[in-house]
């Protein structure tokens, strides 16, 4: 649940000051894809996360965390990338999560804040009318 938790910070990052606690810095600078990031740690409850941001940018490029699971804790890795302009922030449109097996990407086409949502898509679907089924007939 906490990486979850995280997870849903860092795609609203906002609030992650206030999320993360344990904050540490001044680890030694490391590049990825050839460009120099530098690494923040921190935590979010039982979590731990690196947050890797470019030197240059100031963007978040890398997200780790480690999940606990029973066999020891397992690492979920996010890259950021294709950073767009959506009323003045700095938004990725395409991440990469890669997990012990699998790894999915993400694509944004567009992304447009603050859009009116018709309510009646929250609304709770009506019953289906089911069909009344006679029983069979057992012959032997």
């Amino acid at each position: 649940m906490d990486g979850v938790k995280l997870d849903s910070a860092l795609a609203f990052p906002g609030g992650l000051k206030q999320t993360l606690t344990d904050w540490r810095s001044g680890f030694p600078t490391t590049s990825i894809n050839d460009r120099g990031v530098d690494v923040v740690q921190a935590r979010e409850g039982g979590t731990r996360v690196k947050l890797f941001f470019d030197k240059q940018t100031g963007l978040l490029t890398r997200s780790v965390r480690y999940s606990k699971t029973i066999v020891g804790p397992v690492p979920v890795q996010i890259d950021y990338s294709d950073y767009r302009e959506v009323v003045g922030v700095k938004l990725p449109f395409e991440w990469r999560l890669t997990w012990t097996d699998g790894q999915s990407v993400y694509t944004l086409d567009e992304l447009t804040p603050n859009t009116a949502i018709d309510p009646s898509k929250f609304a709770k679907p009506a019953a289906a009318d089911k069909p009344v089924v006679a029983p069979a007939k057992v012959t032997q």
